[in-house]
């Protein structure tokens, strides 16, 4: 009778573990590393000085469920030493439901911490986010969009196949701020690419800061991104960038790379930049990026401006790493503000896929 207890537990563990493996082995782990070793070339007091870095580390998680719905949940672990008193935090950058099954064809609802839709497509395409912040997309590096945000989002394609599109309704504040106010941030975002090798996207984002009064209020970004791409020849993109924000928010939340925007508190400010970048390959691994990306922060007030720049030598040294040699450089304008200094330095950057 013993014997038989023992074969029929072993029998219910093995089942048990044979089911859960298989739950396990369905999901998808996935996750990048980026690591850089930078030495400073400007400002000059800083010439010669070091560092090491792991500006980003995901790890992403995709969990399919019943009907092909599926649960993604993105973790982030990044060096954040002027915001936090750790050298390390790790926080959720992504945590979504994407549900299909309600739907017919190519279509999905989004819920939860959802990605902003303008950056998920660019990186997606833009294969040098590892550098660092300088080479992050423009409304991310310059803090005015967040990643992603606590809302909704549906997503569908075009007809006649010219692309896609999505509508988000998101709080507006951010993955790390908390809202409870009336207003709600919407973005409608589109992206064509019937006329391949050409491809346009598209964003409008409209919001309203509740701290601050109806009257200057307003959060708004207009964006575009004109490329073409000759596959495994070369590919090159300008974007524009058109936003709107009262002066005390570009303050409070640290946007376009500390801006002193004191003399115009209580006032609505325009901002509009751009970036032009291409990608040349030079062999079968390597290749060479430029970037260039402009700001004005404050039009209308001069002295304000913002530049960077990107020199880099990639190499695909076997299909889940990737190295760089990359030269960066930032200029401020004169009235740009108090302590703004140019910086430059050279970077030697390796992203590490898994």
């Amino acid at each position: 009778m013993r014997d038989m207890k023992k074969i029929v537990l072993g029998s219910l563990f093995s089942l048990f573990a044979s089911t859960q493996a298989l739950a396990l082995s369905e999901i998808e782990l996935t996750g990048e590393l980026d690591a850089t070793a930078s030495v400073w070339n400007l400002p000059t007091g800083e010439r010669g000085n070091s560092a090491f870095a792991v500006p980003s580390l995901f790890l992403n998680l995709h969990i399919p469920l019943q009907e092909d719905n599926l649960l993604v949940v993105t973790m982030e672990g990044s060096e954040q030493k002027d915001i936090s008193p750790n050298r390390f935090d790790v926080g959720v950058r992504e945590a979504y439901l994407d549900l299909v099954s309600f739907f017919e064809g190519m279509n999905a609802l989004r819920a939860g911490l959802i990605p902003q839709t303008w950056q998920e497509a660019q990186y997606e395409n833009y294969q040098y986010r590892f550098l660092g912040q300088t080479a992050w997309s423009m409304t991310e590096k310059w803090k005015y969009l967040s990643y992603s945000d606590l809302g909704v989002s549906f997503m569908s394609q075009l007809p006649h196949d010219y692309g896609e599109w999505a509508l988000n309704l998101t709080n507006g504040e951010g993955a790390e701020e908390k809202e409870e106010g009336p207003h709600k941030e919407f973005t409608l975002f589109a992206r064509f690419f019937k006329w391949s090798p050409w491809s346009l996207n598209l964003s409008y984002v409209r919001g309203s800061y509740d701290l601050y009064g109806a009257d200057v209020g307003l959060k708004e970004r207009i964006q575009g991104l004109l490329a073409y791409e000759k596959e495994d020849e070369w590919m090159v993109a300008l974007e524009y960038l058109a936003t709107k924000d009262p002066a005390d928010a570009l303050r409070d939340y640290e946007m376009a790379d500390g801006v002193d925007v004191t003399a115009l508190s209580g006032q609505s400010v325009r901002g509009e930049g751009a970036s032009l970048y291409a990608v040349v390959h030079t062999g079968p691994k390597a290749e060479i990026l430029v970037r260039y990306d402009y700001l004005n922060p404050v039009v209308g007030e001069d002295g304000k401006d913002l530049q960077t720049a990107i020199l880099a030598l990639g190499y695909q040294v076997t299909d889940d790493i990737k190295a760089a040699l990359a030269v960066d450089h930032t200029k401020y304008g004169e009235e740009f503000a108090p302590g703004a200094r140019e910086r430059s330095k050279l970077e030697l950057a390796a992203q590490v896929l898994f």
